[in-house]
């Protein structure tokens, strides 16, 4: 009976890894599309969430079936019960991916200048590595890599803060500008927002590994 729950837990765990994949891929599509002068990219990333919402589903089901199926001790309830938690956050992130598509879609032939890009570019790889890093800190119990991955939201809340600063003056300099400069702030908002999940998952990451949520 352990060896099978031991081999449903690891299951879960792939499953996890390829929901946190997907996340990833979605956020370095949806940044493509930001300076893409076609709307493929954007359209990709909107499926890339769809395939995401299934997968939430079926991971939930696993969960559910565990605990259902199983008798689970402490150290399995929190696995499980973390599981849960953290996807609803990579659903949640692949929510924010599909608003900046959405976004990106109403621009005018769809490209942005490099240079307003540059440090949005820099938040979503952040981003995606947060996303990335979390999930594998969950699937092997490694609590400092969790503990980095939360670190990592102050580099993204740096960059937040220096795009917001560089878009205010854009929209002081050249009120033309206007439309695309809110939209770019919107943008970097969801990013942060997405690098929040990630700390999220790293917080619940930890607690599978302690029985403490850290915040």
């Amino acid at each position: 009976m352990r060896k099978t729950f031991d081999a449903e837990l690891q299951e879960l765990n792939y499953e996890m890894i390829n929901m946190a994949a997907a996340a990833e891929d979605a956020i370095d599509t949806v940044t493509e599309s930001l300076s893409s002068d076609a709307p493929d990219a954007a359209h990709e990333a909107m499926e890339l969430t769809k395939t995401m919402d299934e997968m939430e589903r079926d991971i939930e089901n696993h969960c559910f079936r565990l605990l259902l199926q199983q008798q689970p001790v402490a150290r399995d309830l929190r696995t499980v019960s973390a599981a849960l938690k953290m996807v609803t956050d990579l659903q949640r992130i692949g929510d924010q991916c599909a608003n900046i598509a959405e976004l990106s879609l109403l621009w005018p032939g769809n490209v942005q200048k490099a240079q307003d890009l540059a440090d949005i570019r820099s938040m979503s790889q952040k981003a995606a590595v947060m996303v990335k890093r979390s999930i594998f800190a969950y699937a092997n119990r490694d609590v400092d890599s969790a503990k980095e991955v939360i670190a990592l939201d102050d580099e993204v809340d740096e960059l937040f803060q220096q795009v917001k600063k560089e878009l205010v003056e854009l929209l002081v300099g050249n009120r033309e500008e206007a439309d695309r400069a809110i939209d770019l702030i919107i943008i970097a908002k969801y990013l942060e927002r997405i690098a929040d999940h990630a700390v999220n998952i790293a917080q619940w990451a930890i607690y599978c590994v302690t029985g403490e949520l850290v915040g």
